[in-house]
Formats: C-alpha cells, sequence, structure tokens
C-alpha cells in the first residue's frame, strides 16, 4: 500500500508539469526567443563555449572516462560505484531524448526567426524538426540530479543551477525555454530513478564478481 500511495503524486506532478509546459509553448517560448535574439550580440560567445562544455557527447566523453578509469586502471570500487549512476543515467537520458525529438518534431527557434515557422511536425528525423527537448538540457540535469540525489540539503541548488546553466542554449537560438525544461524534468527523473534503484542492491556490473559466483555455487551437501 505504500508503494501505491507514492505513485498518485507522481501521477498529478507529471499531468501539472505537462500543462505547464502546455502554456509555456503557447504563450511564453515565441515571446521568450525573440526577447533574447537582442542579447545574443554580447552573449553569444560565452554561452557557445558554455554550451560546447555541457553538450551530451563531451559530459559522456569524461564521465564514461572516468568510471573506466577507476573501474580498470585504479580498480577503485568505491569510486567507480560512485559513477555508475552517473553515467547509467547520461547514457540512458540521451537515449530517452532522441526518442522524444523524434516523436515531437518542434521546429527550431532559427526557423521562428527566418521563416515564422513555429509548430510541431509529429515524427519527423529532420534537425530542423528537433528541438524538444534539449539534450544539452538533460545532459546536465542528469549530473545535477545525480548530485541532489547524493547531497539532498542541497537539492533546490543543483535544480536551480542546472536550469540555469541550459539556458545558455536559449541564448543562443538553439532551443526554446519548454525544451529547456522538459529536458531538465527528463534528466533529473532518470537519474533519481536510476540512483535509487542501485541504491537498494548492487550495481549491474558488479553483480557477477568472483566472489560472488563462488557464493552462489551450490554446496556438495545440496547436491547430494
Amino acid at each position: 500500500m505504500i508503494v501505491k500511495s507514492k505513485k498518485i503524486p507522481v501521477f498529478f506532478n507529471v499531468i501539472l508539469f505537462g500543462i505547464l509546459m502546455g502554456c509555456c509553448y503557447c504563450f511564453i517560448d515565441d515571446r521568450f526567443a525573440l526577447h533574447t535574439q537582442h542579447l545574443r550580440d554580447g552573449l553569444y560567445i560565452p554561452m557557445r563555449i558554455l554550451s560546447i562544455f555541457i553538450s551530451p557527447p563531451t559530459q559522456l566523453t569524461i564521465w564514461t572516462a572516468l568510471f573506466l578509469w577507476f573501474l580498470i586502471i585504479k580498480k577503485s570500487d568505491k569510486i567507480s560505484h560512485y559513477l555508475y549512476p552517473m553515467v547509467a543515467s547520461l547514457i540512458l537520458t540521451n537515449a530517452l531524448v532522441r526518442v522524444v525529438k523524434v516523436f515531437f518534431g518542434r521546429s527550431r527557434p532559427d526557423m521562428l526567426l527566418t521563416d515564422g515557422i513555429y509548430h510541431l511536425k509529429m515524427i519527423s528525423f529532420q534537425r530542423i524538426f528537433s528541438s524538444l527537448p534539449s539534450g544539452h538540457a538533460a545532459t546536465i540535469a542528469a549530473i545535477m540530479g545525480f548530485l541532489a540525489a547524493r547531497h539532498p540539503r542541497y537539492a533546490l541548488l543543483y535544480i536551480l543551477g542546472s536550469i540555469a546553466i541550459s539556458l545558455c542554449r536559449v541564448f543562443i537560438g538553439a532551443h526554446y525555454l519548454t525544451d529547456i525544461l522538459v529536458g531538465n524534468f527528463l534528466g533529473f527523473y532518470v537519474s533519481w530513478m536510476i540512483y535509487f534503484q542501485e541504491s537498494l542492491q548492487e550495481p549491474a556490473y558488479l553483480q557477477y564478481t568472483e566472489k560472488d559466483t563462488y557464493d552462489k555455487l551450490p554446496s556438495y551437501s545440496e547436491t547430494n
């Protein structure tokens, strides 16, 4: 009963978030994109550098390399165990982002600014219709979500920091505000789901160690 009761608030939170994003899509996104266009000249270079740093390929490379370094080279189970949920959440988050992008097929802000196009094109594989959600926002949210789960006292700071950092994608004209918020939602949800799931059991990559294998072998008395 306790587990079932927790599903209700989660369901209503998702519905509320969806309603808020719908309102943002209808009344805020296009106006905010047009407003930030006037700020790009002074902010484009630093925002572009920040955007490159939080890009999915950059962050996946950094954290996967660190995880493999401590797991294989340093043979530190403690640190690799610490990094595993983050790496797993980054991979799963970005896979989920690709699926959602194709499904919604939202036009990029450049199409609004140049051609006045502002709509969804469901099931599209074109890059110009891949704005929702932001992969950069989802990536930084997966990292910040992991840190928020590890250090709940500072969870709000990590959440606000993730949103603030990912706004660089809006200021360079790559995404709308809704894309950023949905990306953050996906990143945080996936990272929390993986973190709390792994906190209840041993990570998958450690489940079949040599010691566990011997422990699971049947004894002589059990086979006779």
